[in-house]
């Protein structure tokens, strides 16, 4: 196998790798960053060797600069492979995020090594040799989650991310791993940096939502171990071009909710069975929420569940309808009143794929992320775009890994959703969701200060949250008080009596209300 040409040699040099591998890449040095027990040192190693390149080990900010300035200035710099130390310095931001902020202005190629966390408290257990190896593991695994915690809240973690990102878990080993990124590294384009947030299960049960600019690329790699045919499931008018790296079938059904249909899924189903996909295969959803409420159905029932991978095309998509695992299909009598839990093997955020939203699908999504102010996501407004997203994200996986399976803490998600379905179902689905999901915040808002939950103030705010993103702010004329409120009864969230979420001082809460002159009165205030 060939080496690194000089060093010398500029830009142009060529790097030839395993299986083949080309690239052009030999202008930007390497950088690994993840969590202690990802494998940096080790598959840094591997690949500085097998790239004839530098290694070096354990970066800290006092060395970083220098480092920064070689890669840099000089060809010599860019022959680097630098694996970044992950533990804090302090509670405020990690020795890591420190040191790459003079590493990322040389423009390296970032890959992110991933893995669930129960697999590195295990690893840092073992490392650790001690005798209580259960007590030993329990220790480690807080504190991956602590640094975890530390890397998020990071500042400069937001401007991180990474061009690569590689499931270290996975397969034989490090060596796995360093294949894993010679191969992606002539995909690597310009500052495509991508975030990844993992959904954490418990029971060593996780998945990683990677968002960013070209993170679609990302597909084959996030697919399971062994997948040999992927049944892609999309709708018309979705022109995003997507390869899975296997045999492939793409499989369209009408546009719009009305594609969430039993008839729908048993159609597919019986297409699947007439391809031959099995329970080794899997299913991949392309589109809004819609496509990943339908295809994670199928994927829940069909051979009993295979496993699916989301690329949600929508913010709405991105946000909120394909993390977390719940699908379903609708009922003439209700939304989503069949359904299931199934986590995705992954779910992808392509920033890219919401250049070619329409403005009004746009805006219906900005309305389900104006509930997130609320539930601990503060002036999301401020931030850019992915950045946004990848904030979303994070506060979905923080409520999911609480209560996976929608039994306490997870309803708050529904958030101004009760009369938001009611007005769905009341227009025949021409509110969009995000757009029936804006005035459902501010009912809900003036519910919960009709109740005495909170001041006005704080309806004052919801206003200010909806008015930024352009939402609509009422209640479309012409439709029947009397008929939405008998629709908040067969909410699925109505166990015992009509339940909806609501701020209040202890934050935002399931509340049953039984008065119906007060919810006729509060929804007067937004008609």
């Amino acid at each position: 196998m060939a080496r690194l040409a000089d060093p010398g040699a500029g830009p142009e040099a060529e790097i030839v790798g395993p299986a083949g591998y080309a690239s052009g890449v030999t202008s930007r040095a390497i950088v690994l960053i993840g969590l202690p027990a990802t494998g940096k040192s080790t598959v840094g190693r591997q690949l500085a060797a097998e790239l004839n390149r530098t290694f070096i080990d354990d970066v800290d900010p006092g060395r970083a600069a220098s480092i920064a300035t070689e890669m840099a200035e000089s060809q010599a710099g860019s022959a680097l492979v630098v694996a970044v130390r992950s533990d804090p310095a302090d509670n405020s931001s990690g020795s890591s995020a420190a040191a790459m902020a003079p590493l990322l202005a040389a423009d390296p190629i970032v890959v992110w090594l991933d893995a669930p966390s129960p697999v590195l408290a295990a690893r840092l257990a073992t490392r650790a040799g001690a005798s209580d190896r259960a007590h030993d593991t329990d220790r480690a695994h807080d504190t991956i989650v602590e640094l975890d915690s530390q890397r998020r809240d990071s500042l400069v973690f937001h401007s991180t991310a990474a061009d690569l990102i590689v499931d270290s878990s996975a397969g034989a080993g490090p060596g796995q791993s360093a294949d894993q990124v010679l191969a992606q590294l002539d995909h690597v384009g310009p500052r495509q940096r991508m975030q990844i947030v993992r959904f954490e299960l418990g029971e060593q049960r996780s998945y990683p939502v990677v968002v960013g600019r070209g993170a679609i690329a990302q597909l084959p790699s996030l697919l399971p171990t062994g997948v040999r045919r992927v049944a892609i499931i999309t709708q018309p008018g979705i022109e995003v071009a997507i390869d899975p790296g296997v045999e492939h079938q793409v499989f369209q059904v009408e546009g719009g909710e009305q594609a969430k249909r039993l008839e729908v899924v048993g159609d597919l189903a019986s297409r699947f069975a007439r391809w031959g996909l099995t329970r080794r295969d899997a299913v991949v959803s392309v589109g809004g929420g819609v496509v990943s409420d339908l295809a994670g159905f199928v994927a829940a029932s069909y051979h009993r569940g295979i496993p699916v991978v989301h690329v949600p095309t929508t913010l709405l998509g991105q946000i909120d309808a394909a993390l977390g695992g719940k699908c379903g299909v609708n009922l003439p009598e209700g939304k989503n009143l069949l359904g299931a839990f199934k986590q995705p093997a992954a779910v992808i955020c392509d920033i890219d794929t919401l250049a070619t939203l329409p403005p009004v699908e746009f805006a219906s999504g900005m309305g389900e992320l104006a509930k997130y102010h609320f539930l601990g996501g503060g002036h999301l407004d401020r931030l850019p775009l992915p950045e946004r997203v990848a904030a979303c994200v994070r506060l979905k996986a923080d409520v999911v890994a609480e209560d996976e399976t929608e039994g306490g803490q997870r309803a708050i998600l529904n958030y101004g959703h009760t009369l938001a379905h009611a007005l769905e179902i009341a227009t025949a689905y021409e509110l969009r969701h995000g757009e029936a999901v804006a005035i459902g915040l501010l009912y809900a808002a003036e519910l919960a200060r009709a109740l005495g939950r909170i001041d006005e103030a704080r309806v004052v705010e919801h206003r200010r949250v909806v008015g930024v993103y352009g939402l609509q702010s009422q209640v479309p004329a012409g439709l029947d008080p009397a008929e939405l409120i008998g629709l908040f009864s067969k909410d699925k969230k109505s166990i015992d009596g009509i339940t909806f979420v609501l701020d209040g001082p202890g934050g935002i809460e399931p509340v049953v209300v039984e008065d119906r002159d007060l919810l006729a009165a509060a929804l007067r205030r937004v008609s």
